[in-house]
């Protein structure tokens, strides 16, 4: 039983040891440029089944000085193709919609290597093919990644949007007459990037 505790009791310490030493190594702030897909779709959709779409996402990164204990935040500006093919039925519909999102992310480093995400997200709708949408929707982020000291960067993440960008007013009116839900963006993203100075 004492061996085991003492075996359980070094390898936090080390893990507690690894965090520290590579927050450390990871030394100041430092700006990068990220890119990869995201897989959106639509929920709330009305006559119509939401079908996950692919699209691009892409944008500068500013991941600011972890402290001794591996905590950080990250400052992202990023160009995202969103939407959903909508089946109807008899026909699948492609809706797309373009935004430029602002997460702002609290980072903890676990390891040497890897990292996990959370924070809210700011999205700006910049247009869309049809349909109308708000000019502004409050999402929630989150996700893992890795980051070695050369500046490599691979991020994983789930967006799920909490506010409505339905902006028709036909469809919120008939939305509210049958005590429907609004229409929320859904999705997750996958990509890489690299950040520029010193080690």
């Amino acid at each position: 039983m004492r061996q085991t505790l003492l075996v359980i009791g070094t390898s936090l310490l080390a893990a507690i040891c690894s965090t520290t030493t590579h927050a450390q190594a990871l030394s100041g702030t430092r700006l990068g440029l990220k890119g990869g897909v995201s897989i959106t779709t639509l929920d709330g959709v009305l006559n119509a089944t939401p079908k996950m779409r692919g699209g691009i996402v892409l944008g500068p990164v500013l991941r600011l000085k972890p402290n001794k204990q591996g905590f950080s935040v990250q400052l992202e500006a990023l160009l995202s193709a969103q939407g959903a093919n909508l089946d109807t039925g008899t026909e699948t519909i492609k809706r797309d919609t373009y935004y430029f999102n602002v997460p702002v992310l609290l980072r903890q480093y676990i390891s040497r290597l890897f990292y996990v995400n959370v924070g809210p997200q700011l999205g700006l709708h910049l247009g869309a093919g049809q349909g109308q949408y708000k000019t502004a929707e409050a999402a929630v982020t989150g996700g893992f990644g890795l980051e070695t000291a050369d500046g490599f960067i691979v991020d994983a993440r789930l967006n799920y949007g909490l506010s409505d960008i339905n902006d028709n007013p036909g469809e919120r009116q008939l939305r509210q007459q049958l005590g429907i839900g609004g229409l929320h963006n859904r999705g997750g993203q996958l990509t890489i990037g690299y950040l520029f100075g010193k080690k």
